[in-house]
């Protein structure tokens, strides 16, 4: 395993174990996004929108795909949702979903949660991955049961659980598996929470805030398509929408887990340009030799509409003049988190 240029242990439950190729397999029998159906591999979500109910199959899917907001006399989908939610195909004669959730490819199970009510999750697994050398993170959540514990190795393919409908907001109808392929934030994730919130964190580094998905549907067509392409190279292709300048922090993990992001000599950078999408998935890291004492924002793709509602508040402003919103600067703050600055929320 690759040392990570002095970062502590990220788990406590042993190393990395590395996969030949990382080519993840669907993680249940629902394998219609192959098939040109989405609306049958999707899970609806219930909306009511000017009057009008419906059930879209697209409030399933990955990305600004919930909350429709009217601005401008367009409609725009102001709520991010970082997974894709799997519809189940076999249920009992009561409705109960009956589906086997399986790991999408080999790893180890670094978190096991089995309490129904401990999140929006439900009960839910993360599984670690090695890819290109980083830890990169499965998640399967409102599971109806949780079948491994932490620590155990996992092959692809094995069974983690079964498919349900835990977790808050969720009833039998719409019982689905919510997956997210993600990258870790910061291994000292607890200190930065205990500073910002008065809730418990029941979850460890492992709470969903810690990890960022990306576009897991995306990534099977275009592996499918092309069997050769790497998790590393899926994420440089994406398209930025934004840009912020970080100064240059021993507490800034991103660039030595994950490397392939980076351009440039990280040993001489002085600050990092890093590139996100609108939802704030980092798809490229280039070091600088400018100085700058607090991060900003550097550029930002033009819009039509206010930034806040296009980026879940990572930005804020007018176009053609934004800087980082609410989100956006706890995010920043989250990415460098010197845990001796710590001071932890009153109850």
């Amino acid at each position: 395993m690759r040392t990570l240029l002095g970062l502590t242990a990220l788990v406590s439950v042993g190393a990395i174990l590395p996969v030949a190729a990382f080519q993840p397999v669907l993680p249940t029998d629902n394998d219609a996004l192959f098939r040109g159906q989405p609306e049958n591999f999707y899970m609806y979500v219930d909306r009511t929108f000017e009057g009008r109910t419906t059930r879209p199959w697209q409030g399933g899917a990955y990305g600004f795909t919930r909350n429709p907001e009217r601005i401008g006399g367009e409609v725009v989908m102001t709520r991010f949702h970082e997974g894709i939610d799997i519809a189940p195909v076999r249920r009992d004669a009561q409705g109960e979903p009956l589906d086997d959730v399986r790991v999408i490819e080999s790893g180890r199970v670094v978190h096991a949660s089995h309490a129904a009510n401990d999140s929006n999750y439900g009960k839910y697994i993360v599984v670690e991955h090695e890819v290109a050398g980083s830890p990169v993170y499965s998640l399967y959540s409102h599971l109806a049961t949780v079948d491994v514990e932490t620590g155990q190795r996992v092959e692809r393919g094995e069974r983690l659980g079964r498919l349900g409908y835990t977790g808050r907001g969720l009833d039998r109808r719409r019982a689905h598996l919510h997956l997210e392929i993600a990258l870790f934030w910061h291994d000292q994730f607890e200190t930065w929470h205990s500073s910002h919130f008065t809730s418990p964190n029941k979850h460890g580094t492992f709470n969903g805030m810690n990890l960022m998905g990306l576009d897991v549907a995306s990534f099977y067509l275009a592996q499918r398509e092309n069997p050769q392409l790497t998790l590393p190279q899926f994420i440089r292709r994406e398209e930025a929408f934004f840009r912020v300048r970080l100064p240059a922090s021993p507490h800034f993990q991103l660039p030595q887990r994950y490397p392939w992001l980076v351009d440039g000599d990280a040993a001489r950078a002085r600050s990092w340009l890093v590139s996100f999408t609108e939802a704030g998935f980092p798809v490229a890291i280039e070091t600088s030799a400018e100085l700058c004492s607090e991060p900003r924002v550097e550029w930002a793709r033009s819009t039509k509409f206010p930034y806040g509602k296009v980026t879940r508040s990572l930005l804020a402003g007018t176009p053609g003049r934004p800087q980082l919103g609410s989100s956006g600067r706890n995010l920043m703050e989250l990415l460098t988190w010197d845990p001796a600055s710590a001071t932890p929320q009153e109850p």
